[in-house]
């Protein structure tokens, strides 16, 4: 993505047991990269993020074909968490792990002490057609989106007061494009530059 890219929020959570196959997006290119960390051990048994190296692409196999990973047993008789080529991405404190919104990716087996904190970036868009599709993301993936409100716009309060030059240049265009999306939930804060 660069280094002119715009931070759309991040979240940390307590997760249990299996989330299942999914995609976090199907853009079909590189819009969205998420940045995930755990403050926990992780092996494939116990909750280690699984991924299918290349699902993000538009020509895998299993987008091609409409496969449904979570049906795999039913399909092919091999069980979700052995699906052919997908790996475990076992990580201990202070790793991080990043990845396309698009790939397709799992856990299995975690307990109730599986924390995971993420940030999520997309690309400063620089045409038309990219602009749009920032828009989509955010539109599905920013406060706003699924009955999900801060109550502060775009980003908690912390987030802007605290934040320097270096900082808002990645704030600033989503803010003005979340604005733009859920004007009921704007905060004027910052002195945005017109980006969009």
């Amino acid at each position: 993505m660069g280094e002119d890219f715009n931070y759309c929020g991040g979240d940390g959570n307590y997760y249990t047991g299996d989330t299942g196959w999914h995609p976090d997006g199907g853009w079909g290119s590189l819009i969205a990269a998420k940045v995930a960390f755990y403050l926990d051990p992780l092996t494939r048994n116990t909750g280690a993020l699984r991924v299918i190296p290349g699902s993000h692409q538009p020509d895998h196999f299993v987008r091609k074909e409409g496969i449904d990973v979570n049906n795999s047993l039913g399909l092919f008789g091999i069980p979700p968490t052995e699906f052919p080529g997908a790996i475990a991405l076992e990580t201990n404190p202070g790793d991080v792990v990043i990845f396309n919104h698009d790939l397709f990716h799992a856990s299995f087996g975690g307990t109730s002490w599986r924390r995971m904190f993420t940030m999520n970036c997309t690309i400063k868009p620089e045409t038309s057609e990219e602009l749009e599709q920032v828009r989509r993301y955010m539109q599905a993936h920013t406060p706003g989106s699924n009955n999900y409100v801060t109550g502060a716009g775009m980003y908690y309060p912390p987030m802007i007061d605290t934040a320097d030059e270096n900082r808002l240049h990645h704030l600033r265009q989503p803010i003005e494009i979340h604005d733009q999306l859920f004007p009921h939930l704007a905060r004027d804060v910052v002195n945005q530059e017109s980006t969009v």
